[in-house]
């Protein structure tokens, strides 16, 4: 009887450190956008007249808030300001997307620069903007919705007559290794029953 107690227990620790190994290894992904103004362009351009603002009710969160990843597109940066561009933003950061229906959107606060940015994933990655652009020299505003699908590692750029967006999702996973190294170093291992 001692001996199917003593197997109960460790098959039901065996399942409990297997289930917290698991959930460790969820992908998660370092997200890093560079937001840029085109000054002057799209002056002569029709544009709506679109009076309305994004919800930022819908935000769970300011991007700012999130964990900061590396800025690998500093160079990219670099380029468009010698080419004239203005830099609005550069944004890295680490996030575990949800699934398609995910609401989860964040907000981005600048000095012309203001809306929502969502990241989802399905069988892709999959980007949403909601923005709005503030011209410098008038009052005039300009509001960005775009939707794009980003493949890992690549480098994708969203268009618009005004505004442009250079962004790259790279997936990070953490090895099995890892994880039983986290686990190791964490609470100590229970004392082996006696036999």
């Amino acid at each position: 009887m001692k001996t199917i107690a003593h197997a109960v227990r460790r098959f039901s620790l065996f399942i409990v450190l297997f289930a917290a190994a698991s959930a460790a290894i969820a992908s998660n992904y370092n997200i890093e956008m560079v937001i840029f103004e085109r000054p002057g362009d799209g002056a002569t351009t029709y544009w709506p007249i679109n009076t309305t603002a994004p919800d930022q009710s819908k935000a769970v969160g300011n991007i700012a808030d999130l964990k900061t990843g590396p800025h690998s597109l500093e160079p990219v940066a670099y380029t468009l300001r010698q080419k004239g561009m203005v830099i609005l933003d550069h944004l890295s950061w680490y996030q575990d997307p949800r699934g398609r229906n995910s609401h989860d959107w964040y907000t981005i606060e600048g000095t012309r620069l203001n809306g929502l940015v969502r990241v989802t994933q399905g069988r892709d990655l999959h980007l949403d903007t909601d923005l709005v652009l503030r011209d410098a020299f008038s009052s005039r505003t300009y509001r960005v919705m775009q939707h794009r699908r980003l493949r890992s590692g690549e480098l994708h750029y969203l268009d618009h007559p005004r505004l442009g967006i250079i962004v790259r999702a790279v997936e990070i996973e953490q090895s099995a290794t890892s994880v039983n190294r986290d686990l190791d170093a964490g609470e100590p291992r229970p004392a082996e029953p006696r036999s």
